[in-house]
């Protein structure tokens, strides 16, 4: 039997009630947006008889095909009437954009109470309100009031966004499209009068296009089944968590964001962990650590950590960093040492980190990693691109050497703008995540360390 949110994200009909072509309404970006979408499109407002290309219909009783989704962007005040010509219509998944609810004072939060109570009368599962809703790069749905004008949207990826906030929603979609980092859905739930958190990590665990999940939030609906939810999806996949409103002034704003309580931090910090789920500390952090777990496909299940680079003082950040993470860093053994001995020139380092030095070529990334990777569980290859012995070339040769020892490898690449650029989104695309600094490599990577072991711990065991 389908999940209750499967309809959000895979509709064929998709009814949008307020269209408007007024460029300053959300409605009409949605509705360009929806162009995108492979299913029909079927806007409603009585005083158009077309918009954007479409039919538009006076109501949503006078659509001829069933409707299997409908986004409403009406005011605040006439949703409730909307849904009873839902409930009529046989409507049984809507998505309400509409503000102006419990975040809005007592007046607001009334209404969306009765809201709450007729769509559990009617049988309707609700996203929202005060809600973007869904993204699916699977069949293009898109249901934000944000252009692609302003923010990008990701190509196909493994990595799913649930998010508490519309506007991190965003960011995050704009943050990973820059970086050319594709994802499989997002969802924001707004309000969450019916479909909350714990819905959303419920659903993507068992979603065949999600490898990944990063979610950010303020607080949670209902501790006990958020938690349920979380470790059944990390028994199967990485969840990276951002708990935003974790200290009073944070707690404070959260309440007047989205009308509800951030609760005791140390609470949330026991659940994640308990759940399984990777802590994320700030948007880099989550950016960095998502990064790992959706593209790296090769588990970190120990702390032996190999840096190779071709500038010396960015290894001794690397190494700082490591160190502060739970990494250890061994010396090369001695079985390696002969092999780099034969291969490199003798004022390369051979210890660990192996420095290449400003004469690196790319095939000595190769022979390196070749030689040492298998050695350890995981490496920090840094690539400073402003050496002019080294080029897009070497990100081929290192993804070479991370596929055949099947360890997890991430960069650290800096120095020549459009040129590293290019050379970054080249490792992206072969499946290794790259970064801007040794200090944020690091993490990402005990991140992908963290999730790794809890995702062990989560496997069941043979009994003997």
């Amino acid at each position: 039997m389908p999940h209750d949110l499967h309809d959000f994200f895979y509709p064929r009909t998709v009814a949008l009630i307020g269209a408007t072509d007024k460029t300053f309404k959300p409605a009409r970006a949605i509705l360009e947006n929806l162009a995108h979408f492979d299913g029909a499109v079927f806007p409603v407002n009585p005083k158009h008889e077309t918009l954007l290309g479409h039919r538009c219909y006076p109501s949503v009783s006078a659509i001829p095909e069933p409707i299997d989704l409908a986004l409403v962007a009406l005011p605040a005040p006439l949703v409730e009437q909307e849904l009873e010509r839902l409930r009529e219509k046989g409507v049984k998944r809507v998505i309400l954009i509409s503000s102006g609810f419990a975040e809005a004072g007592e007046q607001g939060l009334a209404m969306q109470r009765r809201i709450a109570e007729i769509t559990k009368q009617y049988g309707i599962r609700v996203i929202g309100p005060n809600a973007l809703g869904v993204y699916n790069t699977d069949n293009g749905l898109d249901s934000f009031f944000v252009s692609r004008e302003r923010v990008s949207r990701p190509a196909p990826g493994r990595l799913s966004i649930i998010s508490q906030s519309g506007a991190i929603t965003v960011i995050l979609m704009e943050a990973l499209a820059r970086d050319n980092m594709g994802i499989a859905k997002a969802v924001n739930y707004g309000n969450r009068l019916d479909i909350d958190d714990a819905d959303c990590l419920d659903y993507l665990a068992d979603d065949p296009r999600t490898g990944a999940v990063a979610m950010y939030m303020e607080s949670v609906a209902d501790g006990r089944k958020f938690l349920s939810a979380a470790k059944a999806l990390t028994a199967k996949k990485p969840l990276i968590v951002w708990k935003a409103g974790k200290h009073e002034l944070g707690a404070a704003a959260v309440a007047t964001h989205t009308a509800t309580l951030a609760g005791k931090y140390g609470l949330y910090q026991a659940a994640f962990r308990q759940a399984g789920a990777v802590e994320a500390y700030g948007f880099d952090h989550m950016i960095d650590a998502a990064k790992a777990v959706a593209l790296m496909d090769y588990p970190c299940v120990g702390e032996r950590l190999l840096v190779v680079t071709n500038g010396g003082g960015m290894a001794v950040a690397a190494s700082d960093q490591a160190q502060r993470d739970g990494f250890v860093m061994p010396r090369v053994p001695e079985e390696a040492r002969k092999k780099l001995d034969a291969a490199f020139p003798p004022f390369f380092g051979r210890n660990n980190p192996i420095d290449l030095t400003g004469s690196g070529r790319n095939e000595d990334y190769y022979t390196a990693l070749k030689e040492a990777l298998p050695l350890y569980d995981a490496a920090i290859v840094i690539v400073l691109m402003g050496a002019t012995t080294v080029t897009e070339e070497a990100t081929e040769l290192i993804a070479r050497a991370c596929h055949e020892a099947k360890k997890p490898v991430v960069c650290c690449m800096l120095q020549g703008l459009g040129y590293t650029q290019e050379a970054m989104h080249t490792l992206l695309k072969l499946g290794i995540p790259v970064y801007p600094s040794p200090e944020r490599a690091v993490r990402a990577l005990a991140a992908l360390r963290q999730a790794t072991c809890r995702k062990i711990q989560a496997e069941p065991r043979d009994r003997v």
